[in-house]
């Protein structure tokens, strides 16, 4: 098992919009609980703040669910679909609605 490997950086979209992309890898595919735990609980000041999020990566549910929870105070966090594009699946602000595909 391995602890992930996360890539912080910044986009903007068409709009000008600025969003948090948060995208991670896990080293040989597979992870354990506490480990995604910790590898999340590093970077939580960067899931904080005023800037979109959008999130990235293969892993767990439950894994995407810390991401999530730590992300929740932002205007909006988007997780990623390789058919879809970026999908809203929180938001707090009036600009994003669940549901959306964000065009980045």
């Amino acid at each position: 098992m391995a602890q992930p490997i996360f890539k912080i950086s910044e986009l903007t979209d068409a709009n000008g919009v600025v969003f948090r992309s948060i995208e991670f890898e896990i080293p040989g595919g597979v992870t354990s609980p506490a480990e995604f735990a910790a590898a999340v609980n590093e970077i939580a000041s960067q899931l904080a703040g005023k800037l979109p999020i959008l999130l990235n990566g293969r892993g767990p549910v439950w894994g995407y669910g810390m991401l999530l929870h730590l992300a929740h105070p932002t205007p909006a966090v988007a997780t990623f679909d390789p058919r879809l594009g970026f999908v809203v699946v929180q938001s707090h602000d009036p600009r994003f609605q669940v549901g959306e595909i964000l065009n980045i």
